[in-house]
C-alpha cells in the first residue's frame, strides 16, 4: 500500500489537524538535533508528518506556503530513534513517512501523488549524509583518486553529461550540491548550477563556480545510462532497501553501473 493510499485514509478517519508538543521536537536546524547525546537517533514523527500536512492543508483550503510546511514540521511530535527502529516503525504503520530534511521537496512529491492541485516547484531534494562516515569518506577518498579518469573521459563526452561535486557554504549552513556543464580549467573545473538546494540561497541557476581539484568530492558521467564515477550515489544506494533501488536507478537515470 502507498502512503498516499494509507495517509488519505487516516486523513479522513481524524479530519483534523492537531497542534504538537513534546520534549523532543525536530527544530529544523540540524546543528540542534546533532547535540543530542546520540548523534545517530534520527526522527520518527507521531503522527506522520505527510498526515499532519494533509490536515493542515484542507484546514487551510489552499497550498500550504514552504514556511508554513517548515514551521509544521519544527513543531510536530516526534521520538528520537535509532535507524534501524524507525525501518521497523514505518514498517508497522504501513508506509515510508516524509523525510523531515527534505520536508518540502517530500511533501510536493505526496502532494502530486494525491493529485493536489496546483502543483508547486519542491526545489532541490538533498541527501543528508554524516561527514564522519567511513563508508562516505571512502567514497570521496575514491573520487579523488580516479580524478584523472574523469579528466580523460571529459574529452570524449558532452560537458553537460560530466557533473562534479562539491561543497557549498553560506552563512551557518553549508551542503553538497552537483554541478554540470564541467570543464578544466587551471584550477581544476568550472561548471554551472542546475538546481537550487535550500541550504545555499544564494547560488542562482547558470551560475559558473570555479572548483579546485581538492574540493570536488564526487564526479560523474552518465553514458546512456551507464554510470562512471558517482560513487556518493552509489553509496546512497547501497543505503536504500532492495526493493527501493530500482526506483532510485530511474530516478537518477541509470541502468548499468561500470
Amino acid at each position: 500500500m502507498t502512503m498516499s493510499n494509507v495517509v488519505s485514509e487516516r486523513v479522513r478517519k481524524t479530519n483534523a489537524f492537531v497542534p504538537a508538543h513534546s520534549d523532543l521536537l525536530f527544530e529544523g536546524k540540524r546543528k540542534q538535533l546533532e547535540n543530542m547525546s546520540d548523534d545517530n537517533l534520527i526522527p520518527f514523527f507521531v503522527p506522520a508528518l505527510g498526515a499532519v500536512l494533509i490536515a493542515a492543508e484542507d484546514k487551510k483550503g489552499e497550498p500550504l506556503t514552504e514556511e508554513e510546511v517548515l514551521e509544521i514540521r519544527d513543531s510536530a511530535v516526534c521520538m528520537m530513534v535509532p535507524p534501524e527502529n524507525v525501518a521497523k516503525l514505518s514498517e508497522s504503520r504501513g508506509y515510508k513517512d516524509l523525510d523531515p530534511e527534505n520536508c518540502w521537496y517530500d511533501w510536493q512529491m505526496l502532494r502530486r501523488e494525491l493529485d493536489r492541485k496546483p502543483d508547486l516547484d519542491p526545489g532541490a531534494r538533498v541527501d543528508m549524509v554524516q561527514g564522519s562516515d567511513p563508508a562516505y569518506q571512502a567514497c570521496v577518498s575514491k573520487a579523488q583518486a580516479t580524478l584523472q579518469d574523469f579528466r580523460d573521459m571529459l574529452q570524449e563526452y558532452d560537458p553537460y553529461s560530466c557533473l562534479i561535486k562539491t561543497r557549498v557554504e553560506d552563512g551557518e549552513q553549508h551542503g553538497y550540491i552537483w554541478l554540470f556543464n564541467t570543464r578544466r580549467i587551471e584550477i581544476g573545473f568550472q561548471a554551472t548550477v542546475f538546481e537550487l538546494p535550500a541550504f545555499a540561497p544564494n547560488l542562482e541557476i547558470g551560475q559558473e563556480l570555479e572548483i579546485a581539484e581538492s574540493e570536488v568530492v564526487d564526479w560523474m558521467i552518465n553514458d546512456e545510462g551507464t554510470l562512471y564515477g558517482g560513487f556518493s550515489l552509489r553509496y546512497h544506494r547501497q543505503q536504500l532497501p532492495p526493493e527501493e533501488r530500482p526506483a532510485f536507478d530511474e530516478h537518477i537515470g541509470v541502468t548499468n553501473y561500470a
